[in-house]
């Protein structure tokens, strides 16, 4: 009740904010903010942080195209800010007693904890079982979010495409590729790392004495995680940099033609080429390679040679 009156008792940004929002999304704002009073500012840096590596690595992969398909890296910023944003809010620590439900199976969802690690708060206690329960809920829970994030975001990615002249710098999975690899992503990799952090903070918060370390450690871990999510989830989902827009190709295109002298020429002709030379890996385990041709003896294709020079 001392926190509840200390956070809300004035007239705080986060006061208005929960007051603006639904019946159960107040309740959950205030639950949260009840046990960790600074979760309002973990969810604006997470947004923030999450939109702005999200583009930063769109740039690198789309490179000059970037201002032709501005469009449709905000589309995957966004996507990627508001999928962080739930997955933060659905394992934050929160100080929930529940409701009564209809049915038995919803009164046991309201009674798990929203972490593994959250083992107690007051009046309530999590044993080992419920808190592996609520693991594995949480995974069924966030993979039902990355299936409707990833059929919207492809949705929507599939009809600014469709207005491109061209081909476009960056590979675009089909909807139900990308509505599975969101899932299987948000479910599991983003689960185990969200998890995993909150059970740092909590580790944090309980083994420092100065808060301000705390804080600041535990800044920094967010911020490596939101670069490792970003860094990963287009290996999930199947996007890379389509080969056309490489660097490498166009510089490959835009070389310089060398002009070769006859001196020079003479200098190439000195390198040699072996005639045993190894072209793939199995000629290291002494498979033989090659076709028909390459299994000739060495007198065998020298008497071919001989007879094609006579017939000509």
């Amino acid at each position: 009740m001392v926190r509840f009156l200390s956070v809300f008792s004035r007239p705080t940004h986060t006061r208005s904010f929960s007051r603006a929002l639904p019946g159960w999304l107040s309740r959950g704002l205030v639950g949260r903010t009840l046990a960790d009073p600074s979760f309002p500012h973990k969810m604006a840096f997470e947004f923030l942080a999450t939109f702005a590596s999200s583009v930063w690595w769109e740039m690198n992969i789309r490179k000059e195209r970037f201002e032709q398909e501005w469009d449709l890296a905000v589309v995957n910023a966004l996507t990627a800010s508001c999928c962080n944003l739930v997955v933060l809010g659905l394992l934050a620590p929160c100080r929930s007693y529940g409701s009564t439900s209809r049915f038995d199976f919803q009164n046991a969802i309201e009674k798990l904890p929203n972490n593994i690690f959250e083992k107690s708060y007051p009046l309530r206690e999590f044993d080992l079982q419920k808190r592996i329960s609520a693991f594995l809920y949480k995974a069924a829970e966030l993979s039902l979010v990355g299936v409707v994030a990833g059929s919207i975001q492809g949705g929507m990615s599939k009809a600014l495409s469709a207005r491109k002249d061209g081909r476009l710098s960056v590979t675009l999975p089909n909807v139900s590729a990308n509505a599975l690899g969101y899932g299987a992503f948000l479910g599991l990799y983003a689960n185990l790392r969200y998890q995993l952090l909150c059970g740092l903070d909590q580790y944090m918060i309980k083994r420092f004495d100065v808060l301000g370390m705390a804080i600041f450690i535990g800044t920094t871990l967010r911020f490596m995680n939101i670069q490792i999510g970003e860094s990963s989830r287009r290996a999930w989902l199947g996007e890379e940099a389509d080969p056309q827009y490489s660097d490498r190709l166009l510089r490959a295109y835009t070389r310089p033609v060398e002009v070769t002298t006859a001196a020079d020429q003479q200098e190439e002709s000195r390198w040699f080429i072996s005639k045993d030379a190894v072209v793939s890996g199995l000629g290291l385990l002494g498979i033989k390679q090659g076709g028909p041709e390459a299994q000739l003896s060495k007198p065998r294709r020298k008497r071919v040679i001989r007879k094609k020079v006579a017939s000509g």
